[in-house]
C-alpha cells in the first residue's frame, strides 16, 4: 500500500503504476520523514519517528586476505541486516543505521592485529532518470561514488570521506561535508550510527532524483573485517520529499519485480554451470582459478535485476577493477628494469585497446534468449550466500 500511494502522489501525465513499481518501492526503499532540522545524535528520539527498512548485508566474498582466521571467518554468514531510518530537513539529508553486534570493538591504540567496528554508506556521484547504477563495491570505470566512513574510537568517532571508481582507487577527500556519530548500545548489543550531509555540497546534489540509491557497509572487529573485508548491502533508495518522484526511472529501476521477469532458477542454474564456471566461481562449483573473475557465492544478495541483466547482455557498460591485481604475475614475460614482472593479463577483468578505450574482457552473450537471461538471473538472485545448494 505504501508503494502505491507514493506512485499515486507522483503526478499527473507520468507512466502508470504497475505490480513491478510497487514490489520494487515497497521492498527497496526508506522514506526520509521531513524534519525541520536532522539530529546528528544516534539516540535522538526524533529518529525513532521515522520509517524503518531492514535490508540483508552479505559478505563481500570477493575480497581474500593474508589472514587465515579472517578468511575462515569470511565464508561463515554475517550481519544479517542493517535496520535504515532517514530524516530530511530542507538542506539536510540524514541516516540513522543500527545493526546487531555481540560486541563493542573500537579503533586500537597500539594493536595491529585487532580491529574496529565501523560503518558506512555510499552514493553514486550522479543518479536518476538516464542513469544506471554504478558497481556496488566502490563504483567503477565510469560512475564514481561518494562513501562516507566511520570506525569506533576510543574517544568520539573517527570518520572519512572518499571517492572512488572501483576496487583499489579510494581516494580521502580532505574536507569532510557530512556529520558522523556511532554509539554502541550495552544492554540490547547493537550499533546505531548517524550520517548527515547537506543535500547540496560542491560537486555532488542529493536532489538529482528523489530515489537516492544507497548501499550500507558494517564491519565486526571481533571477525577480524577491515578495508574490503565487510558486510555490503545492494543499492537501496532513500526516497526525499522532493522533487516528484520519476515514474520512469522508477519503471527502470523496477524491473526484474514484476511476474514474468525472471524466469526458472533451475533452468539458471543449468546455464551458469555450463557456461558461468569457466571464470567465475559458484556455490558447490569451483573450478575457475580465484581471481580471474569476481566471485559469484553472494552476487544475488549485492546486485539488483537489472544490474545483473545489463551486465550480462552490455558487460561494456560496467568496467569493473580486478580487487587484486598484484597478486599473480606473468613470469614468462620480461621483468622491468628493476627485475618486477607484469602483472598477469588473466587475472585482470578489463583490457585497454589501442585508442584507451577500457573494455571488459566479459564477452555479451548476444547468443542468450531473453527467456533464457532471465532464468539465469532468477538463479542468480537465489546465490545470496547463506548455504552451499544440494549437490547432484
Amino acid at each position: 500500500m505504501r508503494a502505491a500511494l507514493l506512485l499515486v502522489l507522483v503526478g499527473a501525465g507520468s507512466a502508470r503504476a504497475g505490480p513491478a513499481s510497487d514490489a520494487f518501492l515497497e521492498s527497496e526503499t526508506v522514506t526520509a520523514s521531513p524534519a525541520q532540522s536532522v539530529p546528528t545524535t544516534p539516540g535522538d528520539p526524533l529518529w525513532m519517528k521515522a520509517p524503518v527498512a531492514s535490508f540483508r548485508v552479505s559478505a563481500q566474498r570477493s575480497v581474500r586476505l593474508n589472514d587465515k582466521r579472517a578468511n575462515e571467518l569470511l565464508g561463515q554468514p554475517g550481519f544479517g541486516e542493517v535496520r535504515v531510518r532517514a530524516l530530511a530537513s530542507a538542506t539536510e539529508l540524514g541516516v540513522l543505521l543500527t545493526w546487531n553486534d555481540a560486541s563493542r570493538n573500537v579503533l586500537p591504540a597500539d594493536d595491529t592485529n585487532a580491529y574496529p567496528d565501523a560503518a558506512a554508506i555510499e552514493i553514486p556521484s550522479v543518479f536518476g532518470a538516464g542513469h544506471r547504477l554504478p558497481y556496488v563495491g566502490m563504483g567503477d570505470v565510469e560512475l564514481p561514488v561518494r562513501l562516507y566512513l566511520q570506525r569506533k574510537a576510543p574517544k568520539g568517532t573517527q570518520a572519512n570521506e572518499y571517492v572512488a571508481a572501483g576496487f583499489g582507487s579510494l581516494t580521502r577527500v580532505p574536507r569532510i561535508q557530512a556529520t558522523m556519530a556511532m554509539e554502541y548500545d550495552e544492554q540490547l548489543k547493537l550499533w546505531r550510527a548517524v550520517f548527515v550531509r547537506p543535500l547540496q555540497v560542491e560537486g555532488h546534489a542529493l536532489t538529482q532524483s528523489s530515489l537516492v540509491p544507497m548501499a550500507f557497509a558494517v564491519w565486526d572487529g571481533a571477525r577480524s573485517e577491515r578495508g574490503g573485508y565487510k558486510q555490503l548491502s545492494a543499492w537501496r533508495f532513500v526516497l526525499l520529499p522532493r522533487p516528484a518522484l520519476d515514474a520512469a526511472y522508477v519503471k527502470y529501476l523496477s524491473w526484474g519485480y514484476a511476474p514474468g521477469d525472471l524466469g526458472d532458477p533451475a533452468k539458471g542454474r543449468a546455464i551458469a554451470e555450463t557456461v558461468c564456471i569457466a571464470c567465475h566461481r559458484l556455490p558447490g562449483k569451483t573450478v575457475a582459478s580465484p581471481g580471474i573473475a569476481p566471485d559469484l557465492f553472494d552476487i544475488g544478495a549485492i546486485a539488483s535485476p537489472i544490474y545483473l541483466r545489463e551486465s550480462i547482455t552490455n558487460p561494456n557498460g560496467v568496467i569493473i577493477h580486478a580487487v587484486n591485481p598484484n597478486a599473480h604475475y606473468s613470469k614468462a614475460s620480461p621483468p622491468d628494469k628493476n627485475g618486477a614482472y607484469p602483472n598477469a593479463d588473466a587475472y585482470q577483468w578489463s583490457t585497454t585497446l589501442p585508442g584507451g578505450k577500457i573494455v571488459s574482457k566479459m564477452p555479451p552473450f548476444t547468443m542468450f534468449t531473453p527467456e533464457q537471461v532471465g532464468d539465469l538471473i532468477a538463479y542468480l538472485k537465489t546465490l545470496d550466500g547463506t548455504k552451499e545448494p544440494e549437490p547432484r
